[in-house]
């Protein structure tokens, strides 16, 4: 009744700490209802390389050199992490890596998790860093405080039409999501007609790659000083949390993986996640009461044992 069983035991601690990594962005503009690349930026922890659409005769070629520029011995087997790989530039990527060379994607719950790519003999790793740290790129430089935060500038004012614009600076409507004294303080950075579409999308493209890398590399940081754990080894959030659990806190014992009736039958005991918000008006000079109940799954792990072995099928009275 089985139809897989994968035992899962301990890991080893990682020895060193590795920082093996690329930071990469591309920025866009609507052309007809589309986004074309018209940007792209990377940072090695040194190096910042930047690409132009107007350096180039069309977007696929801005693209295709920016990966090649990857593909030297220097950053074999390196990490290069996009903040929204998934949902953004995976999209813009993927079709030009499958046209210059060899890839492995991992895709999960039809989420692009991460793309292997061999090509010249090398072999680098794109990675989604929104599946490791999942709140905006903004707040993350914000929480882990590193020395370049991310900056502002005027996405919808960029066209295919004005990517050699020079003079003021662009109207407040522009900017997204930002307050009026935000962009006043930005605006007096110029001088009437010196702002530079070009350098000032190269110089915010290039503080995103930045601040991505310091807070990376922060968090990799704090994680192998805790666990003696490089999280470069690994995709996902989730898929970090469960080495820490295997390298530190998993017995002797193991944790079997099961599929089939048994996996069926075991997840309809799990329920959860269903909440039910009320709010009432109270009648004038009568109290009310809320109450909450906290999750009952943090409770039972703390408390009880975690089952582990093989698993048997059978049918029947159970007490019997």
């Amino acid at each position: 009744m089985i139809k897989q069983l994968i035992s899962f035991g301990n890991l080893k601690s990682a020895s060193t700490l590795t920082n093996k990594i690329i930071t990469f962005d591309i920025e866009t503009l609507i052309k007809n209802n589309i986004m074309i690349p018209y940007l792209i930026k990377w940072f090695d922890g040194e190096i910042e390389n930047s690409y132009f659409i107007k350096d180039f005769e069309s977007s696929e070629l801005m693209i295709i050199q920016a990966v090649k520029d990857l593909m030297v011995r220097k950053y074999d087997n390196y990490q290069v992490y996009i903040h929204n790989l998934a949902n953004f530039d995976g999209i813009f990527l993927l079709k030009i890596l499958t046209e210059l060379g060899d890839i492995k994607p991992i895709i999960h719950h039809k989420d692009l998790i991460s793309i292997g790519f061999k090509f010249n003999g090398y072999t680098i790793t794109f990675r989604d860093s929104l599946q490791m740290l999942i709140v905006s790129l903004w707040k993350l430089g914000k929480s882990f405080n590193v020395l370049t935060q991310k900056s502002i500038f005027p996405h919808s004012f960029v066209n295919e039409n004005n990517l050699d614009y020079i003079g003021p600076v662009p109207d407040f409507k522009y900017f997204d999501n930002i307050l009026i004294n935000e962009y006043n303080e930005y605006k007096s950075k110029f001088n009437n007609s010196n702002w530079n579409l070009k350098m000032e999308a190269i110089e915010y493209c290039g503080t995103d790659v930045v601040s991505l890398y310091q807070v990376i590399v922060k968090f990799n940081n704090l994680i192998f000083d805790l666990f003696k754990i490089n999280i470069h080894k690994y995709p996902t959030l989730s898929s970090l949390a469960f080495a820490i659990y295997r390298t530190h806190f998993l017995k002797k014992d193991e944790i079997a993986q099961i599929t089939g009736q048994i996996e069926k039958d075991i997840r309809q005991g799990y329920t959860g996640g269903a909440v039910d918000m009320y709010i009432p008006k109270a009648l004038e000079g009568v109290k009310i009461f809320s109450y909450d109940v906290n999750s009952l799954y943090p409770t039972m792990m703390s408390e009880w044992e975690m089952q582990v072995g093989k698993p048997t099928f059978f049918k029947g009275d159970i007490l019997k």
